[in-house]
């Protein structure tokens, strides 16, 4: 969506005193059977989880609160271990279809940086090592664009929804979620209010509500503290961790809720939950092994190039507002069939002809390309302009050419770019065989004659610098 768009719909949804969708259809698959919530507080100043709800997300979550979150002492997250190894066993069992929703990109960060601390931790209890190893996992699978097993709520409420608010107000999903509710009348003065109070998976600390500093005083004293007074202090930070961790939880809640209830078909993401499901099954049985050679890195690249373009073309063949969009920018093109050139009916070799009055069209020779809404591929053999300013399009069809009631004369079509993005393992292993000195070697190459002088490049430039 361009800016002129996005301004006009934020200012119909002000208008108007609600959410208005901007898609027809889903970005995110059905929820799997293995299907959990995680929501996190950690310390403001420090990477450190204070506070951890999980579980379901039909039922009451279970809370962790650690009084003394930067001790070596880690017994206290063997439950969270345990939840998750049980979690990773069921998805192993579903061959890798696993669901992971959190409230924002902060809780991702939170288990990213939990993975980091623990996976290769032998200080650590084995259970909290395969935590850190899960969690390590997840993080990864949610770098490739189009991935189905993380769903952050506050992305997709924004992927898919726009309110009256300003984009960067729509940071907070509690301000986006008042946008949702149709019992609330004044969503912007409810949204506003609610950005007073953070929802970025921190403690808050304003005057009515200083909580984070509360924390901080009573992690202090407790260190002093001993017998009774000792549990009524550990008791308080409790009380309060529990409390805003459990605001995190609910908001997760009802994100998903919301996002559930905008129903919105998942079309077309079969192939981008397969590779999801493949990538988990392989990690959660064999173990993280991030990429770091050379040829690795070049593999995963690739799949996150693919799985780009996938899912940024099944998008736009599962929903008509993304297409009408994309129209604008020439990259989907919508036209007439003016001539078929096909000998025998129903049968290769087959050629069509589209008249389209779009000026701008971002197609190629040689693209291979897609008729929406059909099997019906193809690869452009030219583009011409037209005399009305328009454009031409000459296709040869390479599937779909028993289709004979979209391959006629006066036939309406719309024709996208087909996705075709893959990782050549074969080619990529030359780069491992090929051992190149700059990645492999211990010493660089001689490449001038004679022996080196031993002199830095500094000094030889300083030497040979004119006065």
């Amino acid at each position: 969506m361009n800016a002129f768009d996005d301004t006009l719909h934020r200012v119909m949804a002000r208008h108007m005193n609600r959410a208005l969708p901007m898609r027809t259809s889903s970005g995110l698959s059905s929820d799997p059977d293995v299907s959990i919530g995680i929501a996190t507080i950690k310390i403001v100043t420090e990477e450190q989880i204070q506070a951890i709800a999980y579980g379901p997300l039909d039922g009451e979550p279970e809370v962790i609160v650690r009084l003394d979150p930067i001790g070596r002492d880690v017994s206290d997250l063997v439950p969270f271990a345990n939840f998750m190894d049980q979690t990773a066993n069921r998805a192993l069992a579903a061959d890798g279809a696993l669901r992971v929703w959190i409230p924002h990109s902060v809780t991702l960060e939170a288990l990213d940086i939990l993975g980091h601390r623990y996976w290769q931790n032998q200080a650590a209890p084995d259970a909290v090592v395969r935590m850190g190893k899960i969690c390590r996992i997840i993080a990864h699978e949610a770098t490739f664009p189009g991935q189905q097993v993380v769903a952050d709520a506050a992305s997709l409420l924004q992927d898919h929804i726009v309110t009256g608010l300003a984009p960067i107000e729509e940071g907070h999903l509690g301000a986006v979620l008042a946008w949702l509710d149709p019992a609330i009348r004044d969503p912007l003065t409810e949204a506003r209010e609610r950005i007073r109070l953070p929802a970025s998976g921190i403690l808050p600390n304003t005057p009515d509500q200083p909580a984070d500093d509360r924390v901080d005083r009573l992690r202090k004293e407790l260190k002093r503290a001993a017998g009774p007074h000792k549990t009524v202090i550990e008791k308080e930070i409790q009380d309060i961790l529990r409390r805003w961790v459990l605001r995190e939880w609910q908001l997760l809640v009802e994100a998903r809720r919301a996002f559930l209830a905008l129903d919105l078909p998942p079309v077309r993401l079969e192939e981008l939950l397969e590779d999801s499901t493949k990538r988990m099954s392989y990690a959660l049985q064999n173990g993280h092994f991030p990429a770091r050679q050379p040829h690795k890195l070049a593999a995963l690249l690739a799949q996150m190039e693919a799985g780009l373009e996938k899912a940024e073309l099944a998008a736009l063949e599962g929903d008509p507002i993304l297409r009408d969009q994309a129209r604008s920018a020439g990259k989907v093109v919508l036209g007439v069939v003016s001539d078929v050139r096909q000998p025998r009916s129903g049968r290769a070799p087959c050629d069509i002809d589209i008249e389209s009055n779009q000026g701008v069209i971002r197609l190629r020779l040689d693209d291979k390309v897609k008729v929406v809404g059909t099997t019906i591929t193809g690869v452009v053999r030219g583009v011409f302009s037209t005399q009305s300013g328009g454009t031409r399009v000459s296709i040869q069809i390479t599937n779909g050419v028993r289709q004979t009631s979209s391959l006629s004369v006066g036939a309406k079509l719309e024709v996208m770019r087909a996705g075709y993005g893959f990782v050549n393992l074969s080619a990529l292993q030359l780069v491992k065989q090929r051992q190149p000195w700059v990645f492999f070697g211990n010493v660089s190459p001689c490449v001038a004659s004679g022996f080196p002088s031993g002199r830095s490049a500094l000094e030889i430039a300083a030497g040979i610098r004119k006065p």
